[in-house]
């Protein structure tokens, strides 16, 4: 898996909290099962969160893109969808959302929430939990 944040190049003096980000999902991995997750015929969740096939290094990859204005709402949902089909990360999410994933902390020490972070961290986790061998 390739994480890549990248800033908006339509918004480029936004704030840095609204970076996209572009998760490249290898086959070498064995990722959870996607495709059912972003129904691209009137999903809303197309709208700031994108499953796509590519080629990366010659190779067929999928490819999940999480825009840095997406919404609560649109987060929370596949949130809930990623949650239902990994139950070991029921510890890290759950139905009303985990407000604790995605935090950072800004230049001046204020806390802010990524939304964009908060799906990757929970990507992240998955695959820590299937290299420690837990039973997902």
């Amino acid at each position: 898996m390739v994480v890549t944040f990248y800033p908006p190049s339509e918004e480029p003096n936004l704030s840095d909290l609204l970076l996209n980000v572009r998760l490249i999902l290898r086959p070498t991995l064995p990722h959870p099962d996607l495709t059912e997750l972003l129904n691209p015929e009137g999903s809303h969740l197309g709208e700031a969160i994108r499953l796509d096939l590519s080629r990366d290094m010659g190779k067929p990859v999928d490819v999940l893109e999480i825009d840095g204005h997406a919404t609560q709402g649109q987060v929370m949902e596949l949130e809930r969808i990623l949650c239902n089909e990994v139950p070991h990360l029921g510890q890290f999410c759950s139905l009303q959302g985990n407000e604790d994933i995605g935090k950072i902390m800004g230049t001046t020490g204020e806390i802010l929430q990524s939304y964009p972070l908060a799906l990757t961290q929970l990507l992240i986790t998955y695959h820590m939990l299937k290299a420690a061998r837990v039973s997902l």
